[in-house]
This record gives structure tokens, sequence and C-alpha cells, in this order.
């Protein structure tokens, strides 16, 4: 990803065998899903505050 006062942009995502990968943006922060097959998900959510900021989501 690349952060920028304007926002952040997806650059490349290359999941883990057996794992798929979907990037969002609706209009705020950048949203990568990373899901296997077995249901389990790994979300990125990124934005751009005062600064770079990013926090992951496992369920």
């Amino acid at each position: 990803m690349r952060y920028r006062p304007q926002g952040v942009e997806a650059l490349s995502a290359s999941p883990a065998d057996g794992w798929t990968v979907a990037v969002e943006q609706p209009g705020g922060p950048l949203v990568v899903n990373f899901r296997n097959t077995t249901g389990n998900l790994s979300r990125l959510e990124a934005t751009w505050t005062t600064g770079p900021t990013a926090r992951v989501i496992e369920k």
C-alpha cells in the first residue's frame, strides 16, 4: 500500500496458498480481506488520518 495525505492506495496483495484476496476502497479506509476455504479471515484496514494508520482483524 501507499500512504499519502490524500488517502491510501493499494499497490499489490499476494495471498498465501489456499487463501484469496479482495481489495475494497468504499470511500473511506483501504480494506484488504484475505480468506481461506475454512472461513478464516485476515482483514487489513488502512487510513490516513493525521498520519498513516492500520489495523489487522483476525476472525
